[in-house]
């Protein structure tokens, strides 16, 4: 009688733990329409009991989904392709469930984080003498000054000019920091003096002009000659295969206190000289004057405080290797997620053509690993750097397949992780 009754209870548990078993209704959401090109993580809405196995795969298969197609909530990246169908499989011991989402009329991702520059890849990056005047007293023979920098016309500032165009891609677009290219050779002088870096409204044809003053940030002269990251060649402004014979290109950048709203209609990024001190200099690389397709749209500021067109003070038609950081400002009410670590790294030119340049700019020195994988999570590579601060890192995947890849860099509390 005990033992019929052990297996009418086993019976009546039995039941219980099948009526448990609840079968899936599969379902996912998504928070805007995707684009190709930069990641999204749709939203699984599955309901069912918690023992369900998650299939996800796209049409046409074209994408890539990680950490894993089994993920319950994976991140995806849909290659160039105006619709796919997003489908999701939920399984589990009772049944299985399907949802399925057309997603037509996809375009390219906006660009929300980009260095933009008015020097072609075609350009060589070139410094040049300032010329003579017989006008002006000290400009009459021997060594000038710098036509790009400090020289013995005491002109202020220099500026160069980025149009609208060169940003549409950038949607709500906002200046982050500016990278300047600085010639070691003729950058020298005082260490506590100031340098400003500063971003102006305009026109290309009216120039800065004196109140479209939209920011400003400052650094040490010392902190600039002593950045760690000089190179003998810069791989994402001017010609990739050009490399100077000594290590005289300093990519020192400057990081505003916020990030700095530019208008619609194009802007000026400009560099001041240390004008008022005779022992102070500064030298800013800039692309040929031979190149006939250049727009002339680098400005001076002159001692007189009026705005002048290079090309026409100094009969020199050229643009200047001042580059500014472009990134997309957060929609109102969602939070912007930036750190001094991540807001501190910059990965430029992206895309490009397998070549990169991992620019570091951080306060203080950091120990940090490197971490390179492939769109299915598969490590290429990794390296630790000791001691990084304000250094430059040469990436080259130029014999690897074209297509997107994932940087990490984490410094032990921190992880960024950059698609390329």
């Amino acid at each position: 009688m005990i033992k019929k009754l052990q297996l009418v209870c086993f019976a009546i548990f039995s039941v219980f733990i099948i009526n448990a078993q609840v079968a899936p209704v599969a379902g996912f959401s998504l928070n805007s329409t995707p684009c190709f090109g930069q990641p999204f993580t749709p939203i699984n809405t599955t309901t069912g009991s918690t023992l369900i196995i998650y299939q996800w795969s796209t049409s046409p298969t074209t994408s890539t989904i990680l950490p894993a197609s089994t993920a319950t909530n994976p991140t995806i990246t849909l290659a160039p392709n105006s619709s796919y169908t997003l489908t999701l499989v939920a399984t589990n011991t009772v049944s299985s469930s399907t949802y399925t989402l057309a997603m037509n009329n996809l375009s390219l991702c906006p660009i929300c984080l980009d260095t933009i520059r008015m020097i072609k890849n075609i350009d060589t990056l070139k410094t040049y003498i300032a010329p003579s005047n017989s006008l002006v007293l000290g400009c009459q023979n021997g060594f000038t000054g710098f036509l790009t920098g400090t020289n013995c016309y005491k002109d202020k500032e220099f500026a160069q000019y980025y149009p609208s165009s060169s940003y549409s891609n950038t949607p709500l677009p906002q200046v982050e920091g500016v990278i300047v290219l600085f010639d070691s050779i003729g950058t020298r002088g005082t260490a506590s003096t100031q340098i400003v870096c500063k971003l102006y409204g305009g026109t290309a044809a009216n120039g800065p002009g004196s109140t479209s003053l939209i920011g400003s940030k400052s650094a040490n002269l010392g902190s600039i000659t002593g950045a760690t990251n000089k190179t003998v060649t810069i791989k994402y402004c001017g010609s990739p295969t050009y490399t100077f014979t000594t290590t005289k290109i300093i990519p020192y950048k400057f990081v505003f206190a916020a990030p700095l709203i530019v208008p619609a209609n194009g802007f000026f990024a400009s560099v001041q000289t240390p004008y008022t001190i005779v022992t102070d200099s500064i030298k800013i690389f800039s692309n040929t004057k031979t190149n006939l397709s250049n727009d002339s749209s680098s400005w001076v500021l002159q001692y007189s405080n009026n705005w002048r067109t290079l090309r026409y003070t100094k009969n020199a038609k050229i643009q200047l290797a001042i580059l500014p950081i472009i990134s997309c400002r957060p929609i109102v009410g969602l939070e912007d997620h930036r750190t001094e670590f991540n807001s501190n790294i910059t990965l430029m030119p992206n895309p490009s053509n397998g070549q990169f340049d991992l620019v570091f700019t951080l306060l203080k020195q950091e120990n940090v690993t490197i971490k390179i994988s492939d769109p299915l999570g598969k490590l290429i590579s990794t390296d630790r750097l000791e001691n990084v601060g304000n250094n430059l890192i040469n990436i080259d995947l130029r014999n690897r397949p074209t297509g997107i890849y994932f940087i990490e860099v984490s410094n032990g509390n921190e992880k960024v992780v950059k698609k390329m």
